[in-house]
């Protein structure tokens, strides 16, 4: 897949990719299957931490979350404007016990660039079968943002943002293909 594509671009779908594949992993029950009861691990107790955690745990969530929102800032987010508008529309209405001191969040606050940041510098907390707490704050101006994100529509978040990726590759491959005809 990668010609074509500048570095940070074979980037983004590199990542996406391997982000997908731990997904379709989980949907398809790995750690419940007899293939992974025959695997070798090089630290086995990482297959048996693994099959107690499972594949959707926290830190896949933060991975998909880096993936789809720090990744791929420059690369997408000018080109999908509208989509990532609705997403920021999704968080300022499902996002909750917002507080803020920065000062460009006058008169709208920036969800998303907040809690890309929160992801980019791993301030995110999850408080069991609640919320996820993003955080985001400015050393050098003392600014500080917080959010907290119902786990309830932490799915959505992460299917809106996926959305964006397959719209990416989908236009990858198509204008790919124009080009080799």
């Amino acid at each position: 897949m990668s010609t074509g594509l500048t570095q940070k671009e074979d980037l983004l779908v590199q990542s996406y990719y391997t982000f997908s594949l731990l997904a379709e992993l989980c949907n398809n029950k790995l750690l419940e299957s007899e293939y992974y009861d025959g695997m070798v691990f090089g630290v086995p107790q990482i297959k048996e931490d693994l099959r107690s955690i499972g594949i959707d745990n926290q830190g896949c969530v933060l991975i998909a979350l880096y993936v789809m929102l720090v990744i791929p800032k420059e690369i997408v987010q000018q080109k999908y404007t509208s989509e990532y508008d609705s997403i920021s529309e999704f968080l300022r209405t499902h996002t909750q016990n917002t507080s803020t001191t920065y000062r460009k969040d006058t008169p709208t606050v920036e969800y998303l660039k907040h809690i890309r940041n929160a992801v980019a510098h791993a301030r995110v907390e999850f408080r069991p079968h609640d919320v996820v707490i993003f955080s985001d704050k400015n050393k050098n101006t003392k600014e500080l943002f917080s959010t907290e994100l119902p786990l309830s529509h932490l799915g959505e978040f992460i299917n809106q943002l996926q959305k964006v990726h397959i719209a990416y590759s989908q236009d990858w491959h198509q204008q790919h293909s124009q080009c080799n005809r």
